[in-house]
C-alpha cells in the first residue's frame, strides 16, 4: 500500500485531519503552502512570519481553509492545537526558539532549516526523544534525498563508501550579497540566500547534517569538491588504493558538474553481484554510483508530513557529532563587528572534523553575535572571540556540548 493510502487510512481512523503550522513564508514557505493546498486530510491552520506582505501572499495561496490564522509572533504557537510545525526560516536562532516551544509540547517538528540541524541537531534529537515526538529535516533537502539512496544501498546489501551532493553554483567563499543582487533578482531569490549557496556555507551545512546523521565524517576539512560528471563519480570518490581521492571511507562530500542531485558510491566484493551490475548497465565495478538527479526542496514536504504521522520516524536527525561547520571571516574583521547572517557580508562556513574544530565558533552560533577580537580574512573565528547572546540557540548548544 502506498504511503498516501496509508496516510489517508490513518487520518480516517483517527477521525481528525492533521493540523499543521508553517513558520517562514519566504520562497520555500510559499512552495509548502502551494503543496499543502492540494493535500487531502491535512489542514494548514497557522502561518507565522515577521513580514505581513508574505503572510498575506501565503494566505491567498491557500484555498483549503478560510479560517487559517496569521501571526507575526511565534508566541501564537502557544495558543494553537497542532500536530506538526514546519520551520522554514533558515535561521538557527529561530529554529531553536521554535523547537523549544513545540518539542516540549510533544508537537512534531519538520526543519526546512538545515542550518539549525547542523548547529544543534544532536540536542534537538535528545529533546524530541525525551518528549516522545519527532524532529526531522524535511524531504526535498539534499541530506534527506541522499539518505534515501543510503537506505536503498544498505537494504540491498551494498557498502556505502561515500555519499554527497552536486553543487551547481560557482564557489566563492568571499562572495557577498551585493555582488549577487542582479542574479538573485533574476531567480526571484533573496540575495543572502543565494550568497549562502555561492560562498559554500549551504553545502557545508547540508553535508555536515548528513554526516552527523549517518555517523559518517569528511575526508578532509572543507571536503574535496572535485569536478566530475556522473560517469566519473565512481572513479573519484573511492580509496586512493583503488585510484581515487579518499584516504578514508564512510565520508560525505560534494562535486561540481552533477547538480542538481545527490549520489552514493557503493561497493561490492562479490564477483556475481559485480557481473550483474555491469549487465544492468551500471558501468564498471567494483564501485558503483547510485544517483538521484533532482531534489524538489519544499515541494516534497507533504511526504515528510505523511511519514511522521504514519511511520512515526525521523528522516534525518543527528545521531552523532563528527562534523562542525565553523565560521570563517570573509574580510578583515574588527572587534565590535556584528557578524550578521549566514550568507551575509562577514562570515562563511567550512565543514571541519570535530577534533580540528575545538575552540572554534560554529557558523550557526556566530550569526548576529559581536566580535571582541580582530580576525583576519580567511581565518576561523574562535568561540572566545564572540560576545555570545545567551538565547535559546546558545542554551541548546551548551546542552549539546554537555553530552558530547
Amino acid at each position: 500500500m502506498s504511503l498516501l493510502s496509508r496516510y489517508s487510512n490513518f487520518v480516517s481512523d483517527r477521525g481528525q485531519n492533521t493540523k499543521v503550522c508553517l513558520i517562514g513564508a519566504g520562497q520555500m514557505g510559499q512552495g509548502i503552502v502551494a503543496q499543502l493546498n492540494k493535500m487531502d486530510s491535512t489542514d494548514l491552520v497557522l502561518i507565522i512570519d515577521k513580514n505581513e506582505e508574505k503572510l498575506n501572499q501565503a494566505k491567498n495561496r491557500y484555498k483549503n481553509n478560510s479560517e487559517i490564522s496569521l501571526s507575526t509572533n511565534i508566541d501564537a504557537l502557544d495558543e494553537t492545537d497542532l500536530d506538526i510545525v514546519i520551520e522554514a526560516t533558515g535561521t538557527p536562532s529561530s529554529g531553536a526558539e521554535v523547537a523549544a516551544k513545540v518539542l516540549n509540547r510533544k508537537i512534531h517538528l519538520i526543519l526546512l532549516n538545515v542550518e539549525t540541524e547542523a548547529t544543534i541537531g544532536l540536542a534537538l534529537n535528545q529533546e524530541a526523544k525525551k518528549n516522545n515526538c519527532i524532529v526531522t529535516v524535511g524531504d526535498g533537502d539534499e541530506p534527506v534525498a541522499a539518505v534515501e539512496l543510503y537506505n536503498f544501498a544498505k537494504e540491498i546489501s551494498m557498502d556505502v563508501i561515500a555519499i554527497g551532493k552536486g553543487k551547481n553554483n560557482p564557489f566563492n567563499e568571499y562572495a557577498i550579497p551585493k555582488d549577487l543582487e542582479e542574479e538573485a533578482h533574476r531567480k526571484k531569490m533573496n540575495p543572502t540566500m543565494l550568497t549562502s549557496f555561492v560562498d559554500g556555507s549551504k553545502t557545508m551545512i547540508e553535508m555536515a547534517a548528513l554526516g552527523n546523521y549517518l555517523d559518517f565524517n569528511i575526508d578532509i576539512d572543507g571536503m574535496h569538491g572535485p569536478d566530475s560528471d556522473y560517469e566519473s563519480l565512481n572513479s573519484i570518490f573511492i580509496p586512493e588504493s583503488s585510484g581515487g581521492i579518499l584516504t578514508n571511507t564512510n565520508v560525505v562530500d560534494f562535486a561540481f558538474g552533477v547538480a542538481p542531485g545527490v549520489f552514493a558510491i557503493v561497493y561490492s566484493e562479490d564477483d556475481y553481484v559485480n557481473y550483474e551490475m555491469e549487465y544492468l548497465k551500471m558501468g564498471k565495478g567494483p564501485y558503483w554510483t547510485l544517483y538521484r538527479p533532482y531534489h524538489l526542496t519544499s515541494l516534497e514536504i507533504p511526504r515528510t508530513i505523511m511519514k511522521i504521522m504514519v511511520e512515526k520516524e525521523s528522516q534525518l536527525s543527528a545521531t552523532s557529532w563528527n562534523i562542525e561547520v565553523v565560521a570563517h571571516a570573509k574580510t578583515d574583521l574588527k572587534a565590535g563587528t556584528n557578524l550578521g547572517s549566514i550568507g551575509g557580508d562577514y562570515i562563511f562556513g567550512k565543514a571541519m572534523k570535530v577534533q580540528n574544530a575545538k575552540g572554534l565558533a560554529p557558523l550557526g552560533l556566530s550569526e548576529n553575535n559581536i566580535l571582541n577580537h580582530n580576525v583576519n580574512r580567511g581565518d576561523p573565528i574562535e568561540i572566545n572571540n564572540l560576545d555570545m547572546t545567551e538565547n535559546q540557540l546558545y542554551k541548546y548548544w551548551l546542552m549539546q556540548n554537555s553530552f558530547l
